[in-house]
């Protein structure tokens, strides 16, 4: 029964590095988020993002350190959220710049999160073409709502079970985002006429 106690030992050394790891994880996760969110926001304000985009990508490297040491850190649900909220943001930002669209594999993201954050920048470039709209920018709007459209397109080509990626829920949310943007913006056009 000696043995027992030096596995018991073991498993407990390894737990306490697992939950260290996770708590630093869930930290740095929300640090992403944070960032995220910001460069999102300042994508819409029309200001400079790149800097706020380029320190979160810096801030997720950390954890991918992490993820790298313990795969199993991967599947949390802070880590999970920020690599989808990491690629929502990035995505969004290539789309607006007109820069091309980074990979998953680019990235350091799963190809689950990556794809999570395509879904969600639908609603993001909703919003853009809405202020187009907003300010009788009919060109804008247009190109954003062809954007928007091949995004779709791409989203709504995955059938795959919920459990390797969870998605019929966002393709369900981006279909009724396209119709919605679709009777809005010819809505805008008959107006304008």
């Amino acid at each position: 029964m000696k043995d027992l106690d030096v596995m018991i030992r073991s498993v407990n050394e390894r737990m306490d590095h697992l939950e260290l790891l996770r708590e630093r994880s869930v930290s740095i996760s929300r640090e992403v988020i944070r960032m995220t969110k910001r460069a999102i926001h300042a994508i819409h304000s029309r200001e400079a993002h790149e800097d706020i985009l380029s320190d979160a990508i810096s801030a997720y490297s950390k954890l991918y350190g992490i993820i790298d040491e313990e795969p199993e850190i991967l599947f949390s649900g802070p880590a999970a959220d920020a690599m989808m909220e990491l690629s929502e943001a990035c995505i969004l930002s290539s789309v607006v710049l007109g820069k091309e669209m980074p990979s998953y594999s680019s990235l350091g993201v799963t190809p689950q999160a990556w794809v999570l954050g395509l879904a969600d920048c639908l609603g993001e470039l909703r919003r853009i073409m809405l202020d187009s709209l907003m300010n009788r920018d009919f060109n804008a709007a247009r190109d954003t709502f062809d954007k928007m459209e091949v995004i779709c397109e791409a989203v709504m080509s995955f059938d795959v079970p919920d459990a390797i990626l969870p998605i019929r829920r966002k393709q369900d949310v981006a279909r009724s985002i396209m119709e919605r943007t679709r009777t809005d913006i010819t809505n805008a056009l008959l107006m304008n006429r």
